[in-house]
């Protein structure tokens, strides 16, 4: 028991730092537990996100307050995508399309028949679009999946059905000009098509399913992930030749994207095996080169990560959402400013006495300065299970008393963030 405490301390340690230290990766505080599907860092303040339930939620401040924007629909939301900064498209399930080109401030209904499930959306400009899915269609009594393409040339006024009869989804797709498309789903289907999607080539490159593909713009350098750790990238030159650079079995990729300096950004869920058990955990990886080395910049267990988007105007900002209302967002100037100590020397000075303890403790912390003060319980398996205090505290010296009476024993972790300085500490509960 005491070797297995041992791992799973250190495994959270190690989860702690990680989002601690994420070269600027933090959670941020979400006004709901809905899942988020799609997010676009369109400004290097202003995002968008869109999820499940019809929800579409919007900030001009870097994450700090979310305004809702009001759909009027109910349906799960899949995508988000925007041509600028007046023209974006929705897509969802039931069929659902919506289209704004007025600053986001006025949605245009554009769906199609209720059996289609939409899964991604891409448009090369304003006329030429393709959503990508699936349907439903009954065969006998027995609904069957079949993937679906449907296309547009008048920006979304009618669509064209281009559907190939197999049973399955797509996933995701990517114009990257006005003739040339591709499109990737479950059982390792990728489809292209180099006349505007008015005919496409199907070929399936592995067994596993494939969650995104994007093009990247400098480079035309397209590149293809999924679950499995699949990773498949294709050069211009190479036209539709995949090769193969996967990184793992134990990765479920959902999401790719490149920073501002050209560096490789994927969200991804990792399994583990801890003893008999499976630990799943989302992590952000980052390679400057796609057949590098992977580092992990981010983790959290709070949820699956869905989407990673980075602003495309040049500036290191971008944001990650996911399940559970899952939001990280990423800053370049935190790395300046952010003060990481974890039982090492600090203005800010924290302990908690007794520890081991049952089943209660006092935490003990000094501050220096008025900060804005969380301090949190977690426990070995990274999750929060109490807040002691979510709020501004001036300059002196706190006592805060936990009553673990409803806990079993075990490690848990004590975090402190004020301001910009974060402490975590460990304490254990034997009863």
């Amino acid at each position: 028991m005491k070797a297995l405490f041992g791992k799973l301390v250190l495994i959270l340690i190690v989860l702690v730092l990680t989002s601690s230290i994420s070269a600027q990766w933090r959670l941020v505080s979400t006004p709901t537990k809905i899942d988020f599907n799609s997010a676009v860092q369109l400004t290097d303040k202003k995002a968008f996100i869109a999820g499940d339930n019809g929800i579409m939620l919007t900030t001009n401040n870097r994450g700090s307050t979310w305004m809702k924007i009001d759909l009027a629909v109910q349906q799960n939301l899949n995508s988000l995508k925007f041509i600028d900064h007046y023209t974006g498209f929705v897509v969802g399930d039931n069929g659902l399309i919506l289209k704004t080109d007025s600053r986001w401030r006025s949605w245009d209904d554009i769906s199609v028949a209720s059996n289609y499930y939409n899964k991604d959306v891409s448009f090369s400009n304003e006329l030429n679009g393709i959503v990508v899915g699936y349907k439903y269609l009954y065969s006998g009594e027995t609904p069957l999946s079949y993937a679906t393409i449907l296309v547009t040339h008048n920006g979304g006024l009618t669509w064209s059905d281009k559907s190939p009869m197999l049973t399955g989804k797509f996933n995701s797709v990517i114009t990257f000009d006005k003739d040339n498309a591709i499109a990737v789903g479950s059982g390792g289907l990728v489809a292209f098509t180099n006349d505007s999607g008015e005919n496409w080539y199907m070929r399936r490159i592995t067994n596993h399913t494939l969650n995104s593909v994007r093009v990247c713009p400098k480079t035309n350098l397209k590149v293809i992930i999924g679950d499995n750790g699949s990773l498949f990238i294709s050069k211009d030159e190479d036209r539709y030749r995949w090769v193969d650079y996967s990184i793992g079995r134990f990765y479920d990729i959902n999401s790719i994207c490149q920073d501002a300096n050209n560096n490789f950004v994927i969200a991804a869920l990792r399994r583990s095996t801890l003893e008999e058990n499976i630990i799943s955990r989302s992590v952000i990886l980052k390679s400057s080169e796609i057949n590098g080395i992977w580092s992990e910049v981010f983790s959290t267990i709070n949820g699956t990560l869905n989407c990673v988007n980075f602003c495309n105007t040049g500036t290191n900002t971008a944001i990650a959402v996911g399940q559970k209302g899952i939001i990280a967002v990423y800053e370049k100037v935190l790395a300046q400013d952010t003060v990481i100590c974890v039982d090492s020397p600090s203005k800010i000075k924290l302990q908690n006495y007794p520890n081991p303890f049952n089943p209660t403790t006092v935490i003990n912390f000094k501050l220096p300065e008025q900060s804005d003060v969380e301090l949190k319980i977690y426990d070995v398996l990274g999750n929060e299970v109490a807040t002691l205090i979510n709020e501004s505290k001036p300059a002196g010296s706190y006592e805060v008393e936990w009553n673990a009476s409803d806990f079993p024993s075990g490690v848990y972790v004590y975090s402190l963030r004020a301001g910009t300085n974060i402490q975590i500490k460990k304490m254990l509960l034997l009863k």
